[in-house]
């Protein structure tokens, strides 16, 4: 290929640059002796011209819609109030369903009970949320009853209460999730069940009887929040994936 022909190839390129650009001016300085790579220069500015008359039809009201409904969705105004007394609403529940009642460990449960609530409310700001409250859910394990296999880190498994600690936990996630769907954006879900399940687990503090027990509180309790978090992504991505096909 000669190299009239490659410039030839950009010819429309090049066109499309402005006046002053030193690309433009090198190929023009080389079109004043070469008539075939003028012609192309000229076709190509024609080309560029056409292009510029050329309008696209509006978009419809449909596709406006679906455009901007992931938009309004993030710029609307978070329910926090809502979200925040559904968090309070899932610790109610074990303490209402539960037949053991220790009034020890106020204080801790009351702090992890903040922290979820503050975590409930703000699902949706911020997409590390559900992360987070597990952070804080082990960290809790961690601090009332050690890690498993480590002299003093509590009994074993108590019989009966296990499945009870791990229902409750994802029932508290649910009640937050339901607060949190109207609003949902990137990462809400996961996030409300999770600090749902949290606040739950702080309940649990109070009237679990096998709440000192390491291998309990990381496998009913640690693993109850986990669960909500997995299970409020799965639902988040199934909604975003009914939206995009509608």
């Amino acid at each position: 290929m000669s190299p009239c022909d490659e410039l030839r190839a950009k010819a429309a390129a090049v066109a499309s640059l402005p006046e002053g650009d030193p690309e433009r001016q090198a190929f023009l300085e080389h079109a004043r002796t070469c008539p075939g790579c003028l012609e192309a220069l000229r076709e190509g500015e024609t080309l560029m011209a056409a292009l510029g008359r050329a309008s696209l039809p509006a978009p419809s009201a449909a596709a406006l819609r679906r455009a901007s409904e992931p938009v309004l969705r993030e710029l609307r105004p978070v329910r926090w109030r809502l979200k925040a007394l559904a968090a309070i609403a899932a610790a109610a529940v074990p303490i209402l369903f539960a037949r053991h009642h220790d009034w020890q460990g106020w204080a801790a449960a009351l702090v992890v009970l903040f922290a979820a609530t503050a975590l409930s409310a703000s699902a949706g700001l911020w997409k590390a949320g559900a992360w987070v409250a597990l952070a804080a859910s082990a960290g809790f394990a961690f601090a009332a009853g050690g890690v498993p296999g480590i002299p003093h880190a509590g009994a074993g498994f108590v019989p009966g209460i296990g499945v009870d600690c791990f229902g409750l936990e994802i029932l508290g996630g649910a009640v937050a999730v339901m607060a949190a769907l109207r609003s949902a954006g990137r990462g809400s879900l996961a996030t409300a069940a999770a600090a749902g399940a949290l606040a739950a687990q702080a309940a649990l503090h109070i009237c679990c009887s096998a709440r000192l027990q390491a291998p309990h509180l990381w496998l009913f309790h640690v693993g109850g929040v986990a669960a909500a978090a997995l299970v409020g992504w799965a639902l988040e991505q199934r909604l975003y994936l009914s939206r995009a096909r509608s």
